[in-house]
């Protein structure tokens, strides 16, 4: 069995992306200039740049050409992944149903856990969200109120306070949005009809919010799982569930 031996570059990202992830180097720090890295680690002007290239490709890292500063920083961020993530999913032959499915394996255990553990600042921060939802629909912004209701569930979801539901989320956040955004504008239905169903939808997000502040962990998970699987229905028509999720157009 051949053992591979990384390459010097490969070892140098390693180092500075240890770094980055540990936090010793923060989000718009500058790392020395090339010519006191070569110096301090001992490598070539090519090799460096090659560490650099590894880490700019992974988004840990930006190089100003021609700038004397050393490359800048920037912390590990999901929405770096998301994009990439989601060309996964589709080459998975993910489809829709499934990942409005995955939004009701989370989102009623969050609802519990925000009755049950809430954060100081859970209510005052959803309510902003849904009036920010009501003046969408009261100014009959429609698309935009679409995208609203993707980062309403997501922002659920963050108060939550479980990195790992939230950056499962986050992922699913823009496939969702995009389905729905399209979806409305291949089956247009009167603004009317839209006012109705997005007023629906408000009085249920803040009768989540009451349940949540009365502190009453089963019936915020109940109503919010009733929520969910209303709303996947109305948006997964049956000739949709089954459609493969496109994000390439």
């Amino acid at each position: 069995m051949s053992i591979r031996v990384p390459k010097t570059s490969e070892v140098v990202a390693d180092h500075i992306r240890k770094r980055i992830v540990r936090g010793e180097l923060k989000e718009g720090d500058f790392l020395p200039p090339e010519g006191q890295l070569m110096v301090t680690l001992g490598i070539s002007r090519p090799t460096l740049r090659e560490a650099f290239r590894i880490l700019e490709a992974e988004m840990l890292i930006s190089v100003g050409r021609g700038s004397r500063t050393g490359a800048r920083v920037h912390a590990p961020r999901v929405d770096s992944v998301s994009r990439y993530a989601g060309f996964v999913l589709q080459s998975q032959g993910t489809t829709v149903g499934d990942i409005y499915e995955a939004r009701l394996a989370i989102e009623p255990y969050i609802a519990r856990r925000l009755a049950e553990k809430p954060p100081k600042d859970v209510v005052a921060r959803l309510t902003v969200e849904i009036d920010r939802l009501q003046a969408m629909v009261e100014e009959a912004r429609y698309v935009d109120f679409m995208i609203g209701l993707a980062e309403f569930h997501r922002v659920l979801v963050e108060l939550g306070g479980n990195h790992t539901l939230l950056f499962l989320t986050t992922i699913l956040h823009g496939v969702v949005a995009r389905y729905q955004v399209e979806h409305l504008e291949r089956r247009p239905v009167s603004g009317d009809v839209q006012r109705k169903r997005a007023l629906g939808g408000i009085r249920s997000f803040r009768k989540l919010v009451s349940l949540i502040e009365a502190g009453d962990g089963d019936k915020a998970e109940a109503h919010w799982r009733l929520h969910v699987i209303n709303a996947n229905k109305s948006w997964l028509e049956p000739d949709q569930e089954d459609s493969l999720i496109d994000v390439l157009d």
